[in-house]
């Protein structure tokens, strides 16, 4: 072999070798750009996915941090915040490896460490990166109105970082070829993100370790505080107002816009709120704690190895002013275990209310960034109820015993002229009722007779024909939920017939002298009506602004009603021995009345929008309804807290009826609200 040949061999075996290795370094570097693209859309959509399904089948309610009876729509961020837990690595690992083993993860969860990896030479390896907790604050008006905790978990996010091992990749030796072999495996770390939320959450921590929870949750004051995470569809966006479809709300919405609004007395029970455990570093008892059944806080030193200094102790939040810490600080606490490991910080109420007051006690141990809020409630239990309240207007009288009272709490006696459900407002209807009630949930009653003329008014205030009157009867009404989807409400009235009763003093009735059988088709003579039935059903919606306290709610009722016309007859000698519509009737009948048959059936869609502003110093309302060819707006305006002015205005979409003796009745009237005894405070 020619030393000519061997060098020409050197050269292209050195020339390979040269240009090869970078040629795959940009291949490297290509599959390896793909490979983490990849892998992070896979990331994305998975964990995207999973947040959604939660979300949608059972995530808590963000203003509360738990899963209600019923739902809104919607989610309130100012009440969501989050902290980075840089503690319990291992057992939250062994937390998310029982999710794991339980399949609540599209993607495998592997604990920290090596594993093996099929189809690879060596091991892979998974470490934990990050723990965000993201949590929601209770608003005191939340605690008090459903018995939340002030601080629950809505979500661990656990962040990993995985290596897997390099591939293999050696090609043989073709034909032909240069025998040379390549290692191109990928072996950077790559980040994946795991959820724990909704249902999931609480039950699977507590599965793992019974503990957990709680200690997460006392760390929330030592650990730092993060931003909400930008992580695509973390939750479901807040759309719109609220729908207000949990008893509660809507039974306090729908006061709010019938009823002069007094929150304590009229539906806030007299009742010690519920005690729950502390889950905080410093206070271990129950909160809220009951003062003046106790005045003292007991601290204690959560460390064994260390002391602990409580560097100070305030009261914060809107009425902080009314409250005062007596105990001089600082002070310093022995390590755990020790005699003097523990310390009382005493505190007093300045204030004169003689209702419940839920203040806040901030203790803080600034040296080791330690901080609890402790609640203690004044006066539980005690309050000046008023033990009646009367609401008076010119269509309705009440007499209400509201939930504070002593005697029948939430029950209502109330006597109305009118009927606004279906548009006819005070005697517009002919119908008046005495009712027995519940809250604003449900009420019975009876229809009284009644024959009622306005003949000195002007029109359209004036009644002046009397065409309607009542026999008597039944009614009932209510508006509730079971939870949302399914909250119904509606009315019912029954009246019953004339049958030969003695005629009303006052009764006026239809004059038809001069009746052509060949031109008219009834006899309207002497005839007068009253209204039978009405059947109303509807969906009540109402929606609000803000979760707890709103500046502006809405209410929408949507659904049918029907309404039947009956027509009456006056007897008189003219209808002796003749009778009318196929009634015959007797010497001994003339001068009492009674009811011939149906005049009309009315079925129509039932339609109500209402609006409250309650942020305005003159609280104000106004609606608009729909019901049979009828159109009715109403309007309030609240001068003081026991005085409102009511207007409502009915009129006709629609040609005048026979039945019907004004096209359009107009009402407006002062509305008390007078509480006993404190009108007398």
């Amino acid at each position: 072999m020619s030393k000519r040949f061997l060098l020409r061999a050197f050269f292209v075996v050195a020339l390979v070798a040269g240009l090869l290795p970078p040629l795959f370094a940009q291949t490297d570097r290509e599959v390896k750009s793909k490979q983490t693209d990849l892998k992070r859309e896979y990331n994305d959509a998975a964990e995207k996915n999973q947040i959604i399904r939660s979300a949608a089948e059972d995530k808590p309610r963000a203003t509360t941090g738990r899963r209600r009876l019923s739902v809104t729509t919607g989610y309130d961020y100012t009440q969501i915040k989050g902290f980075a837990l840089r503690q319990f690595y291992e057992r939250i690992d062994k937390a998310f490896i029982r999710a794991n083993d339980l399949g609540v993860f599209d993607e495998e969860y592997r604990e920290d460490g090596t594993f093996d990896v099929p189809g690879r030479q060596g091991k892979g390896s998974s470490q934990m990166r990050k723990v965000e907790v993201y949590y929601v604050e209770a608003t005191p008006e939340e605690q008090e109105f459903y018995g939340l905790e002030p601080f629950e978990i809505i979500e661990v996010y656990v962040e990993k970082l995985e290596t897997l091992p390099p591939e293999d990749v050696t090609a043989g030796q073709e034909e032909g070829g240069l025998g040379l072999g390549f290692d191109v495996g990928i072996s950077e770390p790559i980040a994946k993100g795991f959820s724990l939320s909704g249902t999931d959450l609480l039950s699977v921590l507590r599965l793992a370790d019974e503990n957990l929870y709680e200690d997460i949750l006392a760390r929330r004051s030592q650990s730092p505080s993060i931003p909400l995470p930008e992580r695509g569809d973390w939750m479901p966006g807040k759309v719109g107002p609220f729908i207000v479809m949990t008893q509660r709300e809507l039974e306090t919405t729908t006061s709010r816009f019938r009823d002069f609004w007094n929150t304590r007395d009229t539906l806030a029970t007299a009742v010690i709120p519920p005690q729950y455990d502390a889950a905080g570093p410093l206070f271990t008892g129950y909160i809220p704690m009951f003062y003046e059944e106790s005045n003292k806080v007991r601290v204690r030193n959560p460390d064994r190895d260390r002391q602990l200094k409580i560097t100070s102790a305030v009261f914060v939040g809107d009425n902080a002013d009314k409250w005062e810490v007596q105990t001089k600080l600082p002070k310093v606490l022995a390590g755990k275990g020790e005699p003097n490991d523990k310390e009382d910080i005493e505190f007093a109420y300045i204030g004169e209310s003689s209702y419940e007051v839920r203040g806040m006690l901030r203790i803080d141990a600034a040296e080791v960034n330690m901080q609890q809020i402790v609640e203690v409630i004044v006066n539980p239990g005690r309050f000046p109820a008023d033990f009646l309240i009367v609401d008076a207007s010119l269509d309705r009288l009440e007499l209400r015993s509201p939930a504070r009272s002593g005697f029948a709490p939430n029950w209502k006696v109330n006597y109305t002229i009118g009927n606004d459900e279906i548009g006819l407002p005070r005697w517009s209807s002919g119908i008046s009722s005495l009712n027995i009630g519940f809250k604003n949930q449900m009420s019975v009653g009876i229809v009284l007779p009644m024959n009622m003329v306005a003949e000195d008014l002007p029109s359209p205030l004036a009644y002046r024909n009397n065409l309607y009157a009542s026999p008597g009867g039944y009614n009932l009404s209510f508006d509730f939920t079971f939870g949302f989807p399914f909250s119904l409400g509606g009315h019912l009235t029954v009246i019953n017939d004339f049958e030969k009763i003695d005629a009303y003093g006052r009764l006026n009735v239809m004059r038809h002298d001069n009746f052509d059988p060949a031109v008219d088709v009834k006899n309207y003579s002497n005839d007068f009506f009253h209204i039978g039935t009405i059947a109303q059903l509807y969906y009540p919606i109402m929606f609000k602004d803000r979760a707890i306290n709103p500046t502006v709610a809405f209410r929408l009722n949507l659904g049918g009603a029907f309404m039947q016309v009956k027509r009456n007859h006056l007897i008189g000698i003219e209808d002796i021995p003749s009778g009318k519509e196929g009634h015959m009737f007797a010497v001994e009948d003339i001068g009492k009345m009674m009811t011939l048959g149906k005049e009309q059936d009315i079925v129509d869609v039932y339609i109500r929008m209402s609006f409250i502003n309650l942020s305005s110093t003159n609280r104000y309302g106004m609606g608009i309804q729909y019901f049979g060819g009828r159109m009715m707006a109403d309007a309030f305006l609240e001068l003081t807290d026991w005085l409102r002015v009511e207007a409502k205005y009915s009129f006709l979409l629609r040609e005048q009826e026979i039945w019907e003796t004004e096209s359009s009745y107009f009402l407006i009237t002062p509305r008390l609200r007078i509480g006993l005894p404190s009108i007398f405070n």
